[in-house]
């Protein structure tokens, strides 16, 4: 034997541990096609199992999503300037979508002038009131 190979300094053959030519090393292994099968299962199965683990994430996700459905529609129209204070809030990440930036900045809008929104409502539920007694005196009317 060499004098490499019997010094305890340097173990496991000329590369060391690990390297070439050393113990560690292990050199492949001719496959049949049956552990070829069994790793193409091995893989499908730890794809399934990964895949299965992630669904409460997935399900969690489009309850979210769902509770946070709006139920109206509606296209609008920006100046220049409104669309970019809402580009700004989507670019600063605040939001995902102009769509979701622009329902904020609008309920944001409805909160601030709910003393006016009170108003406007007060005053129509008094013109319902007026248009129902209207209706109410001509009806005997019509009858006749």
């Amino acid at each position: 034997m060499s004098d490499y190979q019997n010094d305890p300094n340097k173990p496991n053959g000329p590369g060391g541990p690990g390297k070439p030519g050393g113990p560690l090393t292990t050199k492949p292994q001719p496959q049949s096609s049956g552990s070829k099968a069994s790793e193409t299962i091995d893989d499908i199965t730890s794809t399934l199992r990964d895949m299965f683990s992630r669904v409460p994430e997935s399900v969690n996700r489009a309850v979210e999503r769902a509770l946070n459905v709006r139920d109206t529609t509606i296209l609008v129209r920006l100046s220049d300037a409104s669309s970019d204070a809402v580009d700004t809030l989507v670019s600063a990440g605040i939001f995902k979508g102009r769509a979701e930036a622009a329902a904020f900045l609008i309920e944001e809008g409805i909160k601030a002038q709910a003393p006016l929104f009170q108003r406007i409502q007060s005053k129509l539920s008094e013109i319902e009131r007026i248009r129902q007694e209207l209706r109410s005196s001509v009806s005997p009317d019509l009858n006749k």
